[in-house]
C-alpha cells in the first residue's frame, strides 16, 4: 500500500508539470501566431522581399508573359511604384480593389463569362500600355484591401492564375508625388494639356474632372504609321504588328477625383493620347464596343 501511495503521489506531481508545460507551449504558440499575423497584415515594409524593391527602395513591379512579380502586400497611401516590362508583349498593370465578399477566382470568372466590371470591384488606375523593354513609374493612392493585378490587353490576366496584392494600414508616411512637367485634364470627351511634352524622361499629373471614367494611353506612331493605322489596328481587335510603341500613360479608376503622376521617358517621334475607355459598362450593351476614341478623345503631339 505504500508503494501505491508513493505512485499516486508521485503521478499527482507529474501531472501538474505536464499542465504547466503545456500551459507555456500554448502561450507560446499564441504569441507566436500574433507576432506571425501582426507581421502579415502590419509589416510590409519589414517582410517584403528587397527583390521587389530598386536600389532607390521603390516597389517593383516586373511583367513578363506569364504574369507578374511584384511584393506581396504594400502599405495604405500615396506610394511609388515602378513597372517593367520584360516580356515579349504589350502589357499593362491596372490595380483592382476586391469587395470583401469577392475572391480573385470569382473575379476572373465573371471577366471570362464577358464582364468587364464586376459588381463591387472598384478599378484603382495604373500603367497604362508598355512596350517590350519599357518601363514606367507611377505615384497612387491605395486604400486598405485586397486587390489584383491586371493587364487588360489582349485579355492577357483572363488567362492566367490570379495575381493578388495586399494592401494594410500600417501607418507608413505617403510618398510625395514629384513635380510635374505636363498636365494631362481627362474630360468628357478631350484631353486638355498644360505644359509640353519633351524628350527624355518627365513627369506627366493627370487629373479626372471627367465627369466620365477615363484613361489615357501614350502612343508613339511607328515609322510609316499614323492615326488612320491606330484606328484600323483597334477595329480588327489589336491583331497583326501594332502601328505604335507604348509608352504607359494612365488607365481609369473608379474614383474620378484621383490623381496619379506617370513618369515615362519619351523618345523623338509623333505620339498620341488615346482613350479606349468603352462608352457603357454594361455587357449587354451595344455601346460597349464603342469607345472614346471613336468620339474623338485622342490627343496628337509631337516630340522632338
Amino acid at each position: 500500500m505504500e508503494c501505491a501511495a508513493n505512485i499516486d503521489v508521485g503521478g499527482v506531481t507529474i501531472i501538474a508539470n505536464l499542465k504547466l508545460l503545456i500551459s507555456l507551449v500554448v502561450i507560446a504558440a499564441l504569441c507566436l501566431a500574433t507576432a506571425l499575423a501582426n507581421a502579415a497584415e502590419n509589416g510590409c515594409e519589414a517582410t517584403s522581399a528587397e527583390e521587389h524593391r530598386t536600389d532607390d527602395g521603390v516597389w517593383l513591379i516586373i511583367a513578363t508573359d506569364d504574369g507578374y512579380e511584384s511584393p506581396p502586400c504594400v502599405s495604405a497611401g500615396m506610394r511609388h511604384f515602378q513597372f517593367r516590362n520584360r516580356g515579349t508583349k504589350i502589357h499593362e498593370v491596372m490595380f483592382i480593389k476586391l469587395p470583401e465578399e469577392m475572391t480573385a477566382g470569382q473575379y476572373l470568372a465573371a471577366v471570362r463569362s464577358g464582364i468587364d466590371f464586376p459588381e463591387g470591384a472598384l478599378d484603382y488606375s495604373g500603367l497604362g500600355l508598355t512596350s517590350p523593354g519599357q518601363q514606367a513609374d507611377v505615384w497612387l493612392r491605395l486604400e486598405p484591401g485586397n486587390y489584383l493585378l491586371y493587364c487588360w490587353y489582349k485579355g492577357h490576366s483572363a488567362d492566367l492564375p490570379a495575381h493578388e496584392l495586399r494592401v494594410v494600414n500600417d501607418d507608413i508616411a505617403d510618398t510625395t508625388p514629384p513635380q510635374a512637367d505636363v498636365v494631362v485634364r481627362q474630360v468628357d470627351f478631350r484631353f486638355e494639356i498644360v505644359g509640353e511634352f519633351s524628350r527624355g524622361s518627365q513627369i506627366i499629373r493627370f487629373e479626372t474632372p471627367g465627369p466620365s471614367m477615363h484613361e489615357a494611353d501614350i502612343f508613339r506612331f511607328n515609322d510609316g504609321m499614323d492615326q488612320n493605322d491606330l484606328t484600323q489596328w483597334y477595329e480588327n481587335g489589336r491583331e497583326g504588328p501594332a502601328p505604335i510603341s507604348g509608352y504607359s500613360g494612365v488607365l481609369d479608376s473608379h474614383d474620378i477625383g484621383r490623381t496619379v503622376w506617370v513618369k515615362t521617358d519619351l523618345a523623338s517621334g509623333q505620339y498620341i493620347l488615346w482613350c479606349n475607355m468603352p462608352m457603357s459598362t454594361d455587357p449587354n450593351s451595344a455601346d460597349r464596343n464603342v469607345t472614346h476614341a471613336k468620339l474623338g478623345m485622342t490627343h496628337p503631339f509631337a516630340v522632338h
